[in-house]
């Protein structure tokens, strides 16, 4: 202990006390109880009694009272590292004691019986209207539903038990809550296990259309502009024929009046050679080609 929480002092002492209890013969004389609870001060609460323990003059002059006295001793820390009035404060704390809804009743217990232990003139009817009182209202509606025990002890045993039950109803529902999201998420995947499926039977196959749809997934652009631009370069060509070429692909009268009065190649328009000799028509790259190959 340390001296610079009043409100320790109460806990230091108690477990000051379950040492005496547990080794009953090594401490039978005062002295040896207070050495025993000075070994495991520190800091301020040391150094208060460090003058006295560290003083060369015969004990006999000045030997304080409390260095052979438990009582002298425990008075010694409650006046000086204490609460300043142990009871009002007691009371003060009491007074505004609540059980939060997100609270374990046994710690609402634990507080309200240690702070009930150190206030004076409660009766015990005072007492358990104090502890009713201060109850959420989850754990106070079943208590009023039933017979209200008349002692403190039996009003903490109900109210435990009922808030027992109202966290495992709480686990219960949190539980079927979970089950439920479980079951969608499992739908969800029955679904989708067709694609499992295929996949164990012939994951090449799988894994081959899939990067295929990624690949296109990925870059849609690139084939979006191409497959545009072989469309336009179609529509013009198909344009640009359709002012010469017939229904059934012959030249027009005109074209062919044209080709004729200037001279001109009825295949590929141009001048100083017939369709016979031009050297765009597949018939004469054939008959030009048949010498060269015998």
């Amino acid at each position: 202990m340390t001296g610079t929480d009043p409100h320790k002092l109460w806990t230091f002492l108690v477990q000051c006390k379950l040492c005496f209890q547990d080794c009953p013969r090594a401490f039978c004389q005062d002295r040896n109880k207070v050495t025993f609870a000075q070994s495991y001060l520190k800091g301020m609460a040391l150094e208060w009694f460090e003058p006295d323990l560290l003083d060369t003059r015969d004990p006999a002059d000045c030997h304080p009272l409390w260095m052979d006295s438990w009582l002298d001793f425990v008075a010694e820390l409650q006046t000086t590292f204490g609460p300043h009035n142990p009871v009002a404060d007691a009371e003060h704390q009491l007074d505004h004691l609540h059980m939060k809804e997100t609270h374990c009743v046994n710690c609402y217990v634990v507080d309200f019986v240690c702070l009930a232990s150190q206030v004076q003139g409660y009766g015990v009817g005072a007492l358990c209207h104090l502890f009713n009182s201060r109850l959420p209202d989850h754990i106070k509606d079943k208590i009023s539903r039933v017979s209200k025990p008349n002692t403190l002890n039996g009003l903490q045993a109900l109210a435990q038990e009922i808030d027992a039950h109202y966290w495992e109803h709480k686990e219960e529902v949190a539980c079927q809550t979970e089950s439920s999201g479980g079951s969608s998420s499992s739908n969800t995947a029955t679904k989708q296990t067709p694609v499992t499926r295929e996949t164990s039977r012939n994951p090449m196959g799988i894994l081959h259309t899939a990067s295929i749809s990624q690949s296109a997934t990925s870059n849609p652009t690139p084939s979006t502009s191409t497959s545009n631009t072989s469309n336009q370069q179609t529509s013009r060509q198909t344009s640009g024929l359709s002012n010469k070429l017939r229904k059934d692909g012959k030249l027009t009268p005109a074209k062919r009046k044209r080709c004729f009065d200037q001279n001109l190649c009825m295949f590929c328009g141009n001048a100083g050679h017939k369709a016979k000799e031009c050297p765009r028509s597949i018939s004469h790259a054939a008959k030009v080609c048949a010498p060269m190959e015998a």
